[in-house]
């Protein structure tokens, strides 16, 4: 019903102006009630649309977005710069979401101006020298965002908590294991494809992934780098329980329901090597694709 709506008002909008061209000397009364008609047409459709969205939306927000596009300047130019406009504005909400940070807006079009009214267009290898910086920037952001920086403190509260816990290995790189079950035969290499029995968790205990009733062969080539350093130290059959810190997991980028320098905590069972030559790679605790 809600398309239906949607394809019927854009129906009418087209068979409504075609109608007022022809007739061009139409009385203020028949385009009053038109407009009246095309306004419940399009409230009705757009509502439902709207709702359907987002149960919570704020309706005099989207009213109030709507009249501004509505009512614009129609030129050329000015809707060229409202299409870049939209472009910014999700560009802002994209990085609010990643940094957990809202971006410098004033700094952002003070720049953004000054690079838009240069005599001179800029070349191609100054925007590739520029692209370059962005990612040591934004990975340098999001380091310094306050779940970054809560989520680090409190990894280091929790590793610093295990270290009185005799059972709990550190390596030098810094996770920290236990081992439930030692395994048997030769430790796996780097270069293996391992089928693993998993259980990832928060460090509040929160179950955040599985592998399920079968085991998963895992690339390690493929993997966060503290489950790959923890699947070289075990054998078929091993169990453990790690616990990797953020840096060793999916740093200040974090994952899929992973906030950023999140310490996670891993139960692993090893059972074999996997021999199939293109093996499934599940979403946790693979390595998040860039």
């Amino acid at each position: 019903m809600k398309k239906i709506l949607a394809i019927a008002a854009a129906g009418l909008l087209t068979v409504g102006f075609v109608g007022c061209n022809s007739k061009a000397g139409g009385s203020s009364e028949a385009m009053d009630s038109l407009s009246m008609a095309f306004g419940d047409l399009y409230g009705a459709g757009m509502g439902q649309q709207l709702r359907s969205m987002d149960s919570t939306v704020n309706m005099e927000q989207a009213l109030k977005g709507m009249e501004y596009i509505a009512n614009a300047d129609t030129s050329k130019n000015f809707m060229a710069g409202l299409q870049m406009g939209m472009q910014i504005a999700q560009l802002y909400a994209g990085i609010e979401q990643q940094c957990g940070m809202p971006i410098n807006k004033s700094l952002f079009m003070q720049h953004l101006r000054e690079a838009i009214m240069k005599t001179t267009p800029m070349g191609q290898e100054e925007m590739m020298a520029l692209q370059s910086k962005i990612e040591p920037l934004l990975n340098k952001a999001m380091e310094q965002s306050p779940k970054a920086i809560a989520n680090k403190k409190a990894g280091e509260e929790y590793m610093a908590k295990l270290k009185n816990d005799k059972s709990y290995t550190f390596t030098k790189s810094g996770i920290a294991y236990k081992v439930l079950a030692p395994g048997e035969g030769k430790n796996f290499s780097d270069s293996d494809v391992v089928k693993v029995n998993y259980v990832g968790r928060h460090i509040n205990g929160e179950e955040f992934d599985k592998s399920g009733e079968n085991p998963v062969p895992f690339n390690l080539k493929q993997v966060i780098p503290g489950f790959a350093e923890m699947i070289q130290m075990m054998k078929p059959g091993s169990k453990v329980t790690v616990v990797i810190p953020g840096e060793l997991a999916y740093g200040p980028q974090g994952n899929r329901g992973i906030e950023p320098n999140e310490t996670l905590i891993f139960d692993i069972e090893t059972v074999g090597l996997d021999d199939s030559p293109k093996p499934n790679r599940p979403v946790m605790p693979a390595r998040p694709m860039k």
